[in-house]
């Protein structure tokens, strides 16, 4: 059959789909990938074939005129708790406009190519239009806890123009089916039709290091500060902070970061390492600890690599995933606001001195693992399709 993913123009939404889209590949069914011209590179890059759609977005601008904060604003205790405040419809009403701008190309490539499945990241709500427009199923997958799930009751409403012009006269952003990669344990009470699949962690392409095959000699600790805080405003990058805290401690301390963020960090001392590119999947394996700003890419790796996190968040998406992370023994919060080295010292000394950490993480670990892989949830894909068309060809024609 014929499989259409897609995704917006920022690649942490298309990467929790890639393994679910080799799946699929593997299994003998033809895919295409669509989503705006500044995602080509990286659908490319991870083996699938792009079409381009709509127009390019400026996330950083809409997530900025979102939150309310200017670029270079300084990275106060107000501002911290100001950006953590749930947004609420005004998250929502941008993820509307960015399907506004790859709509109308998604849904021509959707009608001259005729998938039998469309495949969406949680708000590429341009997806779920596209799969009502020709008649298929849509499917859902998300990246982490399922914060979206909270704006349900408003996106009819905010989608409602874009259905008519095509249309539409009832669409699912959930989806028919919902494809969960969190274990039952830190996921959020649901009513939709749900089918759980393994986390398989996708960072990009990459070179291993030969020195990650060398043993630790002592602890190690990764701090990581994913890229869209960067983008928005790079005072709120606290990995800097971090490394105050954490430079004198018994342990090995790593930072990864993307090569144009580097100059972020501000200065490092000499027995910290930092590396740019790496992919937290290769890294994390080796490490007791890991630091990090609650992006959902980063806990869902950390969480599958069986890692104790330490959860500074700074946006609300951030905050609901480290609050489940923590209510599952796996992670410690610890709020921007109150990160000042002592403190952040004290925490990560106790998550590696306090055997419980590892240990709770490595049960969520084990919970994560049991769920089915990618390729096991294919059959479930392909009877989802199959019913789709049955009630398609049997529907009256007008």
């Amino acid at each position: 059959m014929r499989v259409l993913f897609t995704a917006w123009a920022w690649p942490p939404h298309y990467y929790p789909l890639v393994p679910l889209a080799w799946a699929m590949r593997n299994a003998g069914h033809e895919i295409r990938v669509a989503g705006p011209p500044a995602l080509a590179d990286t659908i490319t890059h991870s083996g699938q074939p792009a079409v381009e759609v709509g127009q390019d977005s400026d996330f950083s601008e809409l997530t900025r005129g979102t939150m309310s904060i200017d670029r270079n604003a300084p990275a106060t205790p107000e501002l911290w708790r100001e950006l953590r405040k749930p947004k609420g419809e005004r998250a929502l009403k941008m993820f509307a406009s960015i399907a506004e701008t790859m709509v109308d190309g998604l849904v021509d490539f959707a009608r001259a190519w005729q998938p039998d499945l469309v495949v969406h990241s949680p708000t590429s709500y341009a997806g779920a239009i596209a799969a009502a427009a020709v008649g298929v199923p849509n499917v859902r997958v998300l990246m982490a806890p399922d914060i979206a799930y909270r704006g349900r009751h408003a996106e009819p409403a905010l989608l409602a123009d874009m259905c008519r012009r095509f249309g539409v006269d009832e669409v699912s952003p959930l989806g028919a089916l919902t494809v969960d990669p969190c274990p039952p344990r830190i996921q959020i009470p649901s009513d939709y039709p749900r089918q759980l699949m393994r986390y398989v962690p996708y960072n990009g392409p990459a070179e291993m290091p030969h020195w990650l095959l060398e043993p630790p000699a002592r602890r190690r600790v990764c701090i990581t500060w994913g890229t869209t805080l960067a983008a928005v405003n790079p005072n709120l990058v606290l990995a800097g902070r971090m490394l105050e805290a954490v430079a004198d401690l018994d342990a090995e301390v790593i930072v990864t970061v993307a090569p144009s963020h580097r100059e972020f960090l501000g200065p490092v001392p000499e027995n910290i390492r930092v590396v740019e590119g790496l992919p937290l999947h290769l890294l994390l394996p080796s490490c007791d600890l890991m630091i990090h700003q609650g992006g959902n890419g980063t806990t869902m790796t950390g969480m599958v690599c069986g890692v104790p996190q330490l959860i500074v968040p700074q946006f609300p998406d951030q905050a609901f995933v480290a609050e489940r992370m923590a209510a599952a023994g796996a992670a410690d919060v610890l709020l921007p606001e109150d990160a000042e080295p002592a403190e952040v010292r004290a925490r990560v000394t106790d998550m590696l001195e306090n055997p419980r950490w590892k240990r709770d993480a490595g049960r969520l670990r084990d919970e994560a693992e049991a769920q089915p892989a990618p390729t096991d949830i294919v059959p479930v894909l392909e009877k989802l399709a199959q019913d789709g068309r049955a009630r398609h060809s049997t529907a009256p024609t007008l």
